[in-house]
């Protein structure tokens, strides 16, 4: 059996959220209310936060909770300046 790097896998794909927009890390639209905005962040942050994953993958989990805290502030913030 060939042992391979799993982290690697998550570097790579970390990489690739990195890249999306803040409306594709929660996989909404520019036009969301608010409350679809809560709800689709809620739904991301049960999937993905480290209490809830296993072991070896807290520091991508970690990371992508971050990067999503940061896509719901950008977000905000746009909402408030069109306001």
């Amino acid at each position: 059996m060939k042992w391979t790097n799993i982290e690697l896998g998550y570097e790579n794909k970390l990489d690739l959220l990195k890249k999306k927009s803040s409306y594709e890390l929660l996989g909404i639209t520019q036009e969301a209310s608010l409350k679809e905005i809560k709800k689709a962040y809620k739904k991301k942050v049960l999937l993905y936060h480290p209490d809830r994953t296993d072991d070896f993958m807290t520091s991508y989990s970690e990371e992508v909770i971050k990067l999503l805290n940061k896509a719901v502030d950008k977000i905000k913030e746009n909402i408030k300046n069109e306001s």
